[in-house]
């Protein structure tokens, strides 16, 4: 064997020893192709999975670079929303109400009144407007900081100045809290900031306010109003009444109704939910009744005084996307009696409220309770559920999972007579519904009004005013059920127009011509008589085929959506007359619009089959002593 030979030609492992390569005399093989390749293969493999290593780590990198800098830049935004509130706030409290009809024919009704519209949120602001029927004596246990700005009367003082939150109180009592990008932070600091519900009840005087008439509106009667408060001898409200709203807005009035007339039994203040959101209306945080309706008002006519829950805790509008699963461990539990089957064991709740207000429904079950939290008899949760163990001294705070289910035998007529009927529309709401009427009805001349209240709304041109539901109740028919068998059909309705019609004209036409023309006639003509009234339509009806038979007819469909236009800028042709109150108010303003406007109809005609036509007939006939029918 030459050495050059062992130099060059490695061995295998069997023949690795001395003596095995002494006594061999044969030379170790050279390596396969396979082992080759697979040595190659390896090699190939280790470096694809470095890279791949290599590529993750400068992705994560990447990733936490840019989420570090869309954290920063929302922090940034967050920081710089507070001043943007005030200015916008300021700007539009610096404007007076003013219900104008400039509005052209071919436009959309945009001209709504939301000037000086402090609860209408639209960026994000929590905002409180102290409680119509109460006035409140803020008490905190942090070190504030107060700044008076010499302005009036957009002056405001901060409150309160913390590391998660800022809350001003403006001259006219409106309350803004802003939550610093610190408070999403640590939840458990966030929920002691906030303080619990119970000790805010405990420790404020909730006092119920003067109501003030429409008449008085001068400053002098503010101030001769607050002088007089004193002297009515209000004695602050130390017991309350909660409950959850259910269902969409009109299930949740009648879940209202109820539970007013219960604290109205137990001598209670009602905490006013929010209107929440439902499946109609799908949003994070439901809007203040006070937006729309009366409530000083309702206080003085009913005997009933009421707080919004705004008034008692205010949280942020909306939490972060990223926190939304886990909103839920920043609130604080709500001790709460069920029945009807909702809350049993904390389960079947459907409502937004709890969610909005950070409540965490905890059921509370009274022993006496023989209904295992499935009641429905309203004498049984007065008398029974809602009972103080001792009635000299009561609990200040009671909570009822669901009045909507409560039943018995005066309920329902207690429920409208003593609460319904005196909850009426505020002022700015039926503004708006008055500029909306003079777009599509036109005017009349104001009759000079008697005695001191001015009316509250203006006079219009007689019209009928048809709410007819469909979109949802179509799908409920029965299986086999035709849809005509089981909804109210168009021609069935223009039927009891032409009757409604016959009989108008009838009366109307033996007023001019009677004995007692002079008088009761005067303002009519035979033209004027003979001539059809207006029909306006609110619907949720979709199909063409049946907005076609409406349009046939001739009849006025109302939409809150916007006026669309073409390439050319022209005004897109629709069969139904655009309102834009959709865009320019929001979500909760369309259907609180048509409520208004179905109880200033002359001639009402509702379908049986829905809550919002059976409380709108109960309005109209009520409130106005109009002509009022369900088919």
């Amino acid at each position: 064997m030459s050495p050059s030979t062992k130099a060059t030609r490695p061995l295998l492992p069997q023949f690795s020893s001395s003596s095995s390569l002494a006594s061999s005399t044969h030379l170790a093989p050279s390596p396969s192709p396979q082992i080759v390749t697979m040595k190659r293969s390896r090699v190939t493999v280790a470096r694809t999975v470095l890279l791949m290593c290599v590529t993750f780590a400068a992705m994560a990198l990447a990733h936490l670079h840019f989420a570090s800098s869309l954290r920063h830049e929302r922090d940034v935004e967050r920081e710089h929303q507070f001043q943007h509130q005030h200015d916008e706030y300021i700007e539009h409290n610096a404007q007076p109400i003013a219900h104008t009809n400039t509005t052209q024919n071919n436009d959309p009704i945009t001209n709504i009144d939301n000037t000086n519209n402090d609860n209408i949120n639209k960026n994000n602001v929590t905002t409180a407007t102290p409680p119509p029927t109460t006035t409140q004596t803020p008490t905190t246990t942090t070190t504030t900081t107060t700044t008076t700005r010499e302005k009036p009367p957009t002056d405001f003082t901060v409150v309160q100045d913390t590391d998660l939150t800022t809350t001003v109180q403006y001259t006219n009592g409106t309350v803004v809290k802003t939550f610093k990008p610190a408070f999403y932070r640590d939840k458990n600091k966030a929920k002691k900031e906030m303080g619990s519900f119970l000790e805010t009840l405990a420790s404020r005087s909730w006092l119920m306010a003067p109501v003030k008439t429409f008449s008085e509106s001068s400053e002098q009667d503010d101030e001769e109003q607050d002088d007089t408060r004193d002297a009515q001898g209000l004695q602050p409200t130390d017991t309350f009444l909660a409950y959850l709203p259910m269902g969409g807005g009109n299930n949740q009035f009648t879940t209202l109704q109820k539970a007013a007339l219960l604290a109205k039994d137990l001598k209670r203040t009602l905490l006013l939910p929010s209107v929440s959101p439902s499946s109609h209306i799908k949003t994070w945080a439901g809007t203040r009744y006070s937006d729309f309706y009366n409530l000083p008002e309702f206080t003085t006519k009913s005997g009933i005084p009421v707080l919004e829950w705004h008034d008692v805790k205010q949280t942020p509008e909306e939490p972060p996307k990223e926190l939304t699963n886990h909103w839920a461990d920043f609130g604080e539990d709500m001790p709460c009696v069920p029945n009807g089957g909702i809350g049993i064991s904390n389960k079947n709740l459907y409502d937004h409220f709890r969610t909005q207000f950070l409540l965490n429904f905890k059921a509370t079950m009274p022993k006496a309770d023989t209904t295992q939290g499935r009641a429905t008899e309203y004498s049984f949760a007065r008398d029974v559920l809602l009972k103080d163990e001792d009635e000299t001294k009561p609990e200040m705070f009671k909570c009822l999972s669901s009045p909507y289910f409560l039943g018995g035998a005066d309920v329902d007529s207690r429920s409208w007579l003593e609460v319904g009927q005196h909850l009426r529309f505020n002022s700015r709401i039926e503004g708006m519904v008055d500029d909306i009427l003079d777009k599509l009805v036109g005017t009349v001349p104001s009759v000079p009004s008697s005695g001191d209240v001015k009316p509250t709304t203006r006079r219009h041109p007689e019209f009928i005013v048809i709410h007819l539901r469909r979109g949802d109740i179509v799908t409920k028919c029965k299986p086999g059920v035709p849809e005509s068998e089981c909804i109210v059909q168009i021609e069935q309705i223009a039927e009891k127009v032409d009757e409604i019609e016959k009989q108008r004209r009838i009366k109307a036409l033996s007023a001019v011509l009677g004995t007692n023309s002079a008088k009761e006639g005067s303002d009519f003509t035979k033209k004027q008589v003979l001539q059809r009234l207006p029909v306006l339509v609110t619907t949720n009806e979709k199909r063409p085929e049946e907005l076609a038979k409406l349009e046939k007819l001739g009849w006025i469909m109302l939409d809150h959506g916007d006026v669309e236009y073409d390439a050319q800028g022209q005004v897109k042709e629709s069969k139904t007359t655009k309102l834009g109150t959709f865009s320019a108010l929001g979500p909760f303003w369309p259907p609180m619009l048509d409520a208004v406007l179905l109880t200033r109809g002359d001639y009402l005609i509702g379908m049986r089959n829905s809550r919002m036509s059976k409380l709108a007939v109960q309005r109209g006939a009520a409130w106005h002593g109009h002509t009022t029918m369900l088919m």
